[in-house]
């Protein structure tokens, strides 16, 4: 393997010594070059490293560390590019470009991930440095002994400041990326894991989803799931979990056509006898565009674009998400805790069933290795309150779901304005033991926490609910699902057949005495009135209300953190502004390169009227009308007044060397098209004050001439 990693190694350095050795002449076509090769070397490295992960995983169980890190190309590339901006700053002595790759660099390390003080204080070095010595100022004493001790100072600062958190920095950095997220995909009031912002669950009562449904059951639309609890959050699983021997894992899966997102409909399709297919249309209105809201017993997506992320979430490809989608999916009427995996689970008879039990059994290895770890400071806890007591006779998925229901119901009540956790309290904690009071997403939490704590591998789970009675009373089987319809659940996994939801939310499940009703009732399952008309059937059990309890839900008044809000709109504007300043300057370099390329090659004529061309433009910017050979002599004093690099009489002079040339025919002198392009030059007007508008056309009036 490492003989791949050094000839990747190789192949990039050659590359960028043949690009380096190119770069002075051709900068603009290297930078170019080099943005494009990053894009395939990334793609190249990314196809090169699944397959390796794959490889590893089959062959040799997996050990970390053995691909070729895509980290690596980006950070090389990067390195070289900004290598090459910053010379061509220097070359050019541009302090204007050195400011923009500092303020760009300050940009971007806000926005990503890391924010290093000392690389940000020796980039100001640098362009303090580069403004001293640039145009026509003198390198004084005092002037190299202010860059030094400012630069000393600013070091001194960063460095202190490395080893330190910075909160403000990294609430300005949550600010900007949560208004970007929200101005791409929408905002709803979903708290994606975070037990802090719980009571805006029921915040909204606008419409989130409109679902249209074939089959008359409750479904769970699950748009975000947390694998690991800390600090009071739920948060996806990170990567390096997905790493060391479980690398490559779930791309091998994939190879056996097992998928965790569609495992449940996999296993009843194995089964023989399955429920029929149920098609769920979905069309997002005021929810986040984001998510993929669909149920755990998904069997495919038939409309939409959408991609997994791991085995935990779905997610929408368009740059603003994605707004419809069907699915379908296979399940029964009946709670989850009921089902019990078939027999041919462990002693598969077909060929399918022996693909799916092999591949099963991975990946239950898997979530038994990360999905039962319960928070150490709640186990305590857990223990004391759910399983001190427990009768584990009949121990299983069913029976500790009936404990936690029932502890929940003796020890905590349901409430939507339940009060946040104090700053060094754990919101599960103070839930179960001192407020003893809150709504869906602290039950959840709790549940599964209890559940980890008892040996079942559960997560928790964020969305919609849609209730049968909704579905029952539409004419067409479409209901609409409020910001009141949003949930937060448990989700377990059941050996052999995978994630479903579970329910511990008072008014979300059933009570013992109804699902020992429904053991001995049939497992059937009726179409919705679009579907099928005859709406008689079977005994039916009433399903859960969906309510959360006693309390009736009401909108929650929050007040909002505006200055958040306002810091991260104006972090937003800046990135944009930077990125259009950096197109900009891109074709002002492509316009000035391309133009002194063919002026080299342009005959003396040539030359001239395109000095005549830039020169009038220039003027125009002035405020002042000119055209060749009409009112000279105005012109001239109105140039005169206006700059005072301009002498009085020099519009004139000029003027007649181009109509020399262009009238005439004549062929300017060698030290008379040196006096014109010195009045070109001096209407650019570098010593003279401006506005900033001023100077921005003046900037750009070569994009304008191009035109």
């Amino acid at each position: 393997m490492w003989k791949n990693r050094l000839a990747f190694a190789l192949l990039y350095a050659a590359l960028l010594v043949l690009l380096l050795l190119f770069s002075k002449p051709f900068l603009l076509a290297t930078l170019i070059v080099l943005v494009v090769l990053a894009a395939l070397m990334a793609l190249l490295t990314r196809r090169d490293a699944r397959l390796l992960r794959t490889s590893v995983r089959v062959k040799s169980g997996g050990r970390e560390g053995e691909t070729v890190p895509m980290t690596f190309t980006f950070a090389l590339l990067a390195a070289v590019l900004i290598g090459l901006l910053s010379w061509y700053a220097v070359s050019r002595q541009s302090s204007r470009l050195a400011a923009f790759i500092s303020v760009f660099w300050l940009l971007l390390s806000l926005f990503g991930e890391g924010f290093y003080p000392l690389a940000l204080v020796l980039l100001t070095a640098g362009q303090l440095g580069l403004h001293m010595t640039s145009g026509s100022r003198a390198i004084t004493r005092r002037a190299v002994a202010w860059c030094l001790g400012i630069s000393a100072v600013l070091c001194a600062c960063a460095v202190g400041l490395s080893g330190t958190e910075m909160p403000s920095v990294d609430r300005l950095r949550q600010n900007i990326k949560q208004t970007v997220h929200d101005l791409r995909y929408g905002r709803d009031t979903l708290p994606q894991g975070e037990l802090s912002r719980a009571n805006l669950l029921h915040e909204s009562s606008e419409t989130m989803l409109n679902v249209h449904t074939e089959q008359e059951k409750s479904v769970y639309l699950r748009g975000f799931t947390g694998g690991k609890y800390e600090n009071g959050t739920w948060k996806p699983l990170p990567d390096a979990v997905y790493g060391g021997e479980n690398i490559g894992m779930l791309d091998w899966l994939q190879t056996q056509g097992f998928d965790p997102f569609t495992q449940s409909a996999a296993y009843y399709r194995l089964t023989g006898d399955a429920p029929e297919t149920n098609t769920v249309e979905v069309s997002v209105k005021n929810a986040s565009r984001d998510a993929v809201y669909a149920p755990a017993s998904m069997e495919k997506v038939t409309d939409g674009d959408v991609r997994e992320r791991r085995d935990a979430l779905l997610k929408g490809r368009g740059l603003f998400g994605i707004r419809n989608y069907t699915v379908t999916e296979v399940s029964s009427t009946r709670p989850s805790e009921l089902m019990v995996a078939e027999s041919w689970v462990s002693n598969p008879q077909t060929e399918g069933q022996t693909a799916y039990a092999q591949a099963e059994s991975v990946y239950r290895s898997f979530v038994y290795d990360v999905y039962t770890a319960a928070d150490e400071d709640l186990l305590p806890v857990l223990n004391r309150l759910f399983w001190q007591d427990y009768d584990d006779e009949n121990d299983g998925v069913y029976s500790a779901l009936s404990r936690i229901r029932e502890v929940l119901k003796a020890q905590v009540r349901y409430s939507e304005t339940a009060g946040a956790a104090p700053n060094n309290a754990d919101p599960i904690a103070y839930f179960l033991t001192d407020s003893r009071k809150g709504n869906a997403v602290l039950y959840a939490s709790a549940t599964v926490q209890a559940l980890r704590a008892h040996g079942i591998p559960a997560r928790y789970a964020e969305g919609y609910y849609l209730p049968i009675a909704k579905t029952q009373s539409s004419a067409d089987g479409t209901a609409a699902l409020t910001g009141q319809d949003a949930h937060a659940w448990a989700e377990v996994y059941l050996d052999g057949i995978g994630w479903l939801p579970v329910d511990a939310t008072p008014g979300y499940y059933f009570d013992a005495v109804a699902l020992q009703q429904m053991v001995s009732l049939p497992d059937t399952v009726r179409k919705t009135a679009a579907i099928d008309e005859d709406r008689s059937g079977a005994e039916q059990v009433v399903e859960p209300s969906g309510t959360g309890g006693s309390e009736q839900s009401k909108p929650l008044t929050v007040v909002k953190n505006v200055a958040a809000v306002g810091f991260g709109i104006v972090g937003t504007v800046i990135l944009l502004f930077t990125l259009l300043l950096c197109a900009m300057e891109l074709s002002r370099a492509f316009v000035l390169w391309h133009a002194e390329h063919r002026r080299r090659r342009m005959s003396i004529e040539e030359r001239v009227r395109q000095s005549q061309k830039l020169m009038f433009k220039l003027i125009s910017l002035w405020g002042i009308d000119a055209a060749l050979g009409w009112e000279t002599a105005a012109t001239d004093k109105a140039l005169a007044d206006t700059l005072p690099s301009v002498k009085p009489g020099e519009y004139e002079r000029v003027n007649g060397l181009l109509e020399k040339t262009i009238y005439g025919g004549i062929a300017l002198e060698p030290f008379e098209e040196r006096a014109l392009d010195l009045f070109v030059q001096r209407l650019w007007g570098r010593n003279v004050k401006k506005s900033w508008k001023m100077r921005l056309k003046l900037r750009y009036a070569c994009l304008l001439a191009a035109k």
